[in-house]
């Protein structure tokens, strides 16, 4: 999956699943997703185990942290390095 798509499934799991009031098309990789799109502590869990649904990844205790949670942009980077690990380590060693 690429980065565009990480990011348009994102937002639509914001909009749909979250109810965020910003429309997708405005949402942008800098807006705060507390301040910006309303998420508090449960909403954040939420968007946690979307993810991991949606995306076939697992988000652990380390990696769910306000660093990698602050920003529409920093969930897509999250998810987009999972991602690519889950590749890389499924990958036979050639």
């Amino acid at each position: 999956m690429n980065a565009t798509n990480v990011a348009q499934t994102v937002k639509g799991l914001l909009s749909s699943e979250l109810m965020v009031e910003v429309p997708v098309g405005r949402m942008d990789a800098d807006d705060s997703l507390r301040d910006v799109y309303g998420l508090d502590s449960l909403g954040f869990v939420e968007l946690r185990v979307m993810c991991e649904e949606n995306f076939g990844i697992t988000i652990s205790e380390d990696d769910f942290s306000p660093q990698h949670f602050a920003t529409l942009g920093t969930v897509v980077s999250l998810v987009e390095r999972l991602l690519k690990e889950q590749e890389n380590t499924a990958q036979p060693a050639g």
